[in-house]
């Protein structure tokens, strides 16, 4: 939860494109398994 809540306010201050963010977001899902199923589709 603190993650997601942590993501949605970061990422209104984001402008540019992150750098690898698949790969972040792989090592994520893989890292929470089955937590985060109802937030990121891969």
């Amino acid at each position: 939860k603190l993650l997601y809540l942590g993501l949605l306010n970061a990422q209104e201050k984001w402008t540019m494109p992150i750098q690898s963010w698949n790969l972040t977001l792989s090592q994520l899902y893989i890292y929470f398994e089955g937590r985060l199923d109802n937030v990121i589709t891969l």
